[in-house]
This record gives C-alpha cells, sequence and structure tokens, in this order.
C-alpha cells in the first residue's frame, strides 16, 4: 500500500499510520466478510437478491422474448417460473438490454450451477483488478516488518475482499464487478496513455449510467477529446445492440421504467414494485437522510440538485483525473447502492498512497463505513468519509502523487511523481 518514497521527507515510515491501521484491520474484516457470506449466500441461492434478474433477462433474450424484456409482468411470470420462491417476489430488469448477452449462457444452466459460476467470473475479474491496479495496491517490503514473505503479497488481495461493497456483490450475483474491472482497466489505459482504450472501456460501463455519465462529462470539461471520442464509441455500439434486442417499443418500455422508478415513485408501493430505495451512498441519500420529513420534498430534490452540481463543478476546475472523477461520480449519482460502491476502492487504494495523513486516515474510514449498510436505512453513513476524502482531493499540492490523465508521466509508487496536466 505505501512505500517509504512515499512518506514526506525526513518523516519517520512509522508516523504514517494510515497503512498500519490497515494491515491490523485486514484479518478482522475479511473474517467478518466470511460470516455475513453465510447468511446472504443463501439469501441469493433462494432466488432472493439480484442475480434472479440478470439470470431471468439471459434466459428472456436466449428464448426469444427480448422485446418483451421491460415488460414488467413478463419480467414477474419469468421470474416465477425460473426461480419459484412462493412469495411472488420481482426483481424488475432495469439495465440496457446489451448486458443482458453476458448472461445468456448463464441461462443454459440450472439457477443455482449459474450463480456459482457467476460467483466465480467475478472472482477471475477481481484477481484482474489487483493486476490492473497493479503497484497502487502494493507494498513496498522495506516498509513493514512481515514475519511472513508470502503474507505480504496478499495484502492487495485481502484488501478488495476486505472492503464490503465487493463481497457483497459477489453475493449478490450483481454486476458491479464489472464496473470495477471496467474503471480499473481504464485506469490502466490512461496510465499508458490511451485515452480512446479508457474512454471506451468506461463507455461499456454504460449499463450503470448513472455512474459513467457524470464522469463522461467530465472529461468533455477537461477537454480530452480521445476519451471522449471512445466513451462515445462504445456507448453507441451498446445502445444499437440494445435497440435491436428489444425494438422500439422496448426502448419506450424501457424509459417508462427509469421514470417510475426515479421521479414518477411517488408512494412506498412504487419502492415494492420496483426494488428500488434511497438508502443509497450519494448525497441524495444522505441529504434525504437529513431533511426529508423536516423540509418540502420539492426543497430536498433543490438541494440535491445544487450540491451535485457544485461537487462536479469543483471537480471540473482540477486536472484530468479518473479517482477524483469516480469520487465526483459517486457523490452526484442518481441511484448508488452498497455493492455500487465496490468501485470506492480505487480512490481508497490512491489516497493510501498518496503519503498524506489526512487523505489517508480518511481512506481508512472509507474502507470501514460501508459496513452500516447492514442496518437498514444506515447506508448513507458512507457518503460522510466519501465527502471528506473528495474535499481533501480538492487539495492537491505539486507532488502529491494524484492521478494525472493523460499526455503525461503519470503516477508511479517508486518515486511518486506525476507529470505536468495537458
Amino acid at each position: 500500500m505505501m512505500p517509504v518514497s512515499t512518506v514526506a521527507q525526513g518523516e519517520p515510515a512509522k508516523r504514517f499510520w494510515p497503512p498500519v491501521l490497515v494491515r491490523r484491520l485486514l484479518p478482522l474484516l475479511v473474517g467478518y466478510q466470511i460470516l455475513l457470506a453465510t447468511m446472504y449466500v443463501p439469501q441469493a441461492l433462494g432466488g432472493l437478491d439480484d442475480f434472479r434478474q440478470l439470470y431471468t433477462g439471459g434466459y428472456m433474450v436466449r428464448t426469444g422474448h427480448a422485446t418483451e424484456l421491460y415488460d414488467y409482468s413478463a419480467q414477474q411470470r419469468f421470474e416465477e417460473l425460473l426461480i419459484p420462491t412462493g412469495m411472488h417476489f420481482t426483481l424488475p430488469i432495469n439495465h440496457l438490454a446489451f448486458e443482458e448477452l453476458l448472461f445468456v449462457p448463464l441461462s443454459l444452466l440450472p439457477y443455482k450451477v449459474a450463480y456459482w459460476v457467476f460467483m466465480a467470473f467475478n472472482g477471475v475479474l477481481l484477481i484482474l483488478c489487483v493486476r490492473l491496479l497493479g503497484r497502487r495496491l502494493e507494498i513496498q517490503p522495506d516498509h513493514w516488518k512481515w514475519k511472513w514473505e508470502w503474507m505480504r503479497k496478499w495484502v492487495p488481495v485481502l484488501l478488495l475482499l476486505a472492503f464490503f461493497p465487493i463481497p457483497r456483490a459477489l453475493e449478490k450475483g450483481q454486476d458491479s464487478i464489472i464496473m470495477l474491472t471496467l474503471l480499473a482497466a481504464a485506469l490502466w489505459g490512461l496510465d499508458h496513455e490511451k485515452e480512446f482504450v479508457a474512454g471506451l472501456l468506461v463507455g461499456i460501463g454504460i449499463f450503470k449510467f448513472q455512474i459513467v455519465l457524470p464522469i463522461a462529462l467530465l472529461f468533455l470539461v477537461w477537454r480530452r477529446g480521445r476519451f471522449c471520442a471512445g466513451f462515445a464509441a462504445s456507448t453507441a455500439g451498446a445502445g444499437l445492440i440494445s435497440l435491436w434486442l428489444v425494438g422500439i417499443a422496448g426502448a419506450k418500455e424501457y424509459a417508462h421504467t427509469l421514470l417510475s422508478m426515479s421521479v414518477r415513485s411517488t408512494s412506498g408501493m412504487d419502492t415494492l414494485r420496483y426494488g428500488n430505495s434511497i438508502d443509497m451512498i450519494n448525497l441524495r441519500g444522505l441529504l434525504t437522510a437529513l431533511f426529508a420529513g423536516r423540509l418540502a420534498h420539492e426543497y430536498v430534490q433543490l438541494l440535491i440538485a445544487a450540491c451535485s452540481i457544485a461537487v462536479l463543478v469543483a471537480a471540473a476546475r482540477q486536472r484530468p483525473s479518473l479517482p477524483l472523477a469516480i469520487a465526483a461520480s459517486s457523490l452526484t449519482s442518481y441511484y448508488l447502492m452498497v455493492h455500487d460502491a465496490s468501485i470506492f476502492i480505487i480512490v481508497i487504494a490512491m489516497a493510501l498512497c498518496s503519503g498524506l495523513l489526512w487523505n489517508g486516515a480518511v481512506a481508512v474510514l472509507l474502507l470501514i463505513a460501508p459496513l452500516c449498510a447492514i442496518i437498514p436505512g444506515c447506508g448513507y453513513v458512507t457518503t460522510i468519509p466519501l465527502l471528506g476524502l473528495f474535499l481533501l482531493m480538492l487539495r492537491r499540492e505539486p507532488g502529491s502523487g494524484d492521478f494525472t490523465a493523460g499526455g503525461a508521466k503519470t503516477l508511479t509508487l517508486g518515486n511518486h511523481r506525476t507529470g505536468d496536466g495537458p
């Protein structure tokens, strides 16, 4: 996590305590995730978690029912047919149709077998994430004293498994690990001055458009033309494939579904029908928790919009930085659940490797805070350290190690240099 060279000159390494604290927390956090898995995995195998909708979508596409993909009654009928629960429990399909092509081969398998296969696939993606993030997750042997050398090499893997949103995404059979992998690959692409490829990879994540669109907007404001061209190419492809699968009528039904889940959702019945929740890890979740019932609904929405614009404007005034864009996008995203917060691990890793005390300290809080989501209605607490870390990232100083996108030498943990901005 922290090489010696990232500690301020003349300051003893032992004074930079956040990575040391992380090292001591990792075994406890990983053990706790294993304990939680014994509760969550049986729930998912019983068809009561998010893999249910992804598996059903793949089946509908494979069996010629793609045009009905966003028909709520059809979703309900197929889910009960494939994964009966006896509870009339429906999780609506709400992602762009092109993503369901990934689940077509899985739909050939029985539901429980497909669940384990998809979990194994996500495990492979996590290994790839460790490789892509590379030295950002590396611990130099001369920084900490290790009783067993092999343990040091496993810390990057343990860090990912200790961060609650990542095991939660694995257990739910969610696609958030795919999103994390795409962003990690985009970061690798930017490191190697492949901006078009980076934009292409982020654009593939359009199945979670609430996350990638603010990122693309910031790169557009930062005038990173090649990144934006790559993003436009992949999103256009995803849109055309989705339209080909569901047709014009299906596209209209999808738009209706999104509106029903958001601005038209006005009652508890709507929330139950669409599997929606306001317990989110973003500004919307935080401000709703603080002011709902104290201010009129319209004022709360205006406050959310104003704060979101302020975050995006503040980020746009900085040099191009994918981790900064991820933090800003997460805060302003309309919909961000705990499993979606898997992408925070990129921001956490960068903060722990910054050599800056406050950044590292807040990153430790962000590593732990998502556990609050175990308590219903408390997931929004994670927004507080995320917002704090975002504000600290705005206080960038030359040589602090913030990532700079494209056209220059980028962050290396060996000497902690950043090139000049474009």
